[in-house]
C-alpha cells in the first residue's frame, strides 16, 4: 500500500480534499535524516537533523525562535503572534486552539513547534499523521521557561545561543532576588478577568513570577490553573496589591474599578495599590524576565 493510501487527513471541518493526499506524499517525503527525541511534554518526536522551515503554534514560542536568531527560518505563526513586530508579517495559520491544517501544510514546514498550554493534543496528532513532526515545549515556572529556551535551542541547532540567552536571563533574575531579599511579602491578586473574577492558580508560571518578585499570590490555596472567586470570597483575603493585564480585551480603567460594586471595599483599592502590568507576564518566553523586573519594582519600589 502506498503512503498516500495509508494517510488519513482530517481537520476541524472534516476530511481534506483527497487530491491533497497525493500532493502531500510528495511534499512530505523525507529529504534527510531525523532523530527520535523526547520533547518536554513526554512525546517521542522524529525531529529533522537540521530543521529550516519552522511553524510556531504559540506566541511565546515565536518569541523564543526570534530570540535564538531564527526568525528567518520561521515560515508561519498564529494570529496571536505579535512580538517581535516582524512576527506579524509572517503567514498566519489561524488561532492557537484551532489552527488551519491546510495553511500549515501549504507552508511545507519540516518542524512545527507547539505547547500544551495553548494547543490541543488533537492538533499535534493530526499534524503527525501528515508527516509534520510537532515538538512540544511546556513551562509552569520561571526556571521551567529558561529550560524550555535551552531545550529548544538544542533541538534547533542553536545550543550555544540558547545557553548565552539563558545565562543573561538568569543573571537578571539573580539581581532581582538579591534586591528584594528580606523584604516584606505583600498579598497579590492577579486578575485574569473580572466578570466573573478569575485569578491564577498556585501551579502557573504567573504565580511563580509573583513569588519570585517578592509577593504572595492569593490563589495559593485555590484549585485549578485559573480558579474563580466571588467578591464576597475575595474581601476577607484582603489583597495588598491588585494586578491587571494590560491587553486590548481588558477595557476598564483603574478609575472605573474604584467605582465598581464590591471592589471599592478592598484594601488595595482604598490604598491605591492597583496596577496594570505588561502582557509579558502572560507569556512564558524570553520576556518573562521583563515581567519579573516590572513586578518586583511594583511590589518593592526602589528607594530614591
Amino acid at each position: 500500500m502506498k503512503t498516500k493510501d495509508r494517510v488519513r487527513l482530517a481537520d476541524s471541518n472534516g476530511l481534506l480534499p483527497c487530491v491533497l493526499v497525493a500532493t502531500l506524499s510528495v511534499l512530505m517525503a523525507a529529504d534527510g535524516s531525523a532523530r527520535s527525541v523526547k520533547d518536554q511534554t513526554g512525546r517521542m518526536v522524529n525531529v529533522p537533523e537540521n530543521p529550516h522551515r519552522l511553524v510556531s503554534l504559540a506566541p511565546n514560542i515565536t518569541e523564543m525562535v526570534y530570540a535564538l536568531g531564527l526568525g528567518d527560518e520561521l515560515v508561519g505563526d498564529t494570529d496571536n503572534c505579535d512580538f517581535p513586530p516582524q512576527a506579524t508579517t509572517k503567514p498566519h495559520v489561524g488561532t492557537m486552539v484551532n489552527p488551519s491544517l491546510e495553511r500549515i501544510v501549504a507552508l511545507k514546514p519540516d518542524l512545527a513547534l507547539g505547547t500544551p498550554e495553548a494547543n490541543r493534543r488533537e492538533t499535534a496528532d493530526q499534524l503527525e499523521r501528515l508527516s509534520i513532526p510537532v515538538y512540544g515545549v511546556t513551562a509552569s515556572t520561571l526556571q521551567g521557561t529558561l529550560a524550555s529556551i535551552g531545550d529548544l535551542g538544542k533541538v534547533l541547532g542553536r545550543g550555544a545561543d540558547a545557553s548565552r540567552l539563558v545565562a543573561e536571563m538568569q543573571a537578571r533574575i539573580d539581581r532581582v532576588e538579591s534586591r528584594i531579599t528580606s523584604q516584606p511579602e505583600p498579598k497579590v491578586l492577579f486578575v485574569v478577568w473580572y466578570r466573573p473574577l478569575i485569578t491564577v492558580g498556585p501551579h502557573t508560571f504567573i504565580a511563580d513570577v509573583m513569588r519570585r518578585a517578592g509577593g504572595i499570590p492569593l490563589g495559593e490555596g485555590l484549585k485549578g490553573e485559573w480558579p474563580r472567586l466571588t467578591l464576597e470570597e475575595l474581601l476577607p483575603l484582603a489583597p495588598d496589591v491588585i494586578l491587571f493585564p494590560k491587553t486590548e480585551s481588558f477595557s476598564p480603567s483603574l478609575e472605573e474599578f474604584r467605582g465598581l460594586p464590591g471592589w471599592k471595599d478592598l484594601r488595595a483599592v482604598k490604598d491605591g495599590r492597583m496596577f496594570f502590568v505588561s502582557e509579558t507576564i502572560m507569556r512564558p518566553g524570553p520576556r518573562l524576565v521583563d515581567a519579573l523586573e516590572e513586578l518586583a519594582n511594583i511590589l518593592h519600589p526602589r528607594k530614591p
